[in-house]
């Protein structure tokens, strides 16, 4: 079986708002973990530390939101990291 695109315009997949916003959203959770990741890896300085921290969080609950908003599962290993962020102290 063959899955199609929801909507085609002369062969183009036409993307919905939702499609461009969560994708929006994720590529800032990936940047996020990027930098977090990279901040612990470093000499340790507070500040920058909690700020990629704090971005990370910002990040994930901005995303976990707009999928909810959709209507759409947050999935597992999100839920999971979310959790874990807000019970870190900050």
């Amino acid at each position: 079986m063959t899955i199609r695109p929801l909507s085609t315009l002369a062969g183009i997949q036409c993307r919905s708002a939702a499609d461009h916003a969560l994708s929006h959203l994720f590529a800032e959770v990936v940047s996020a973990r990027a930098a977090d990741q990279l901040a612990r890896g470093a000499p340790r300085r507070e500040v920058a530390l909690a700020g990629d921290s704090g971005r990370l969080a910002a990040s994930l609950t901005a995303y976990a939101r707009a999928l909810e908003g959709y209507q759409l599962p947050v999935p597992p290993g999100i839920r999971d990291e979310l959790r874990l962020r807000r019970r870190l102290p900050s």
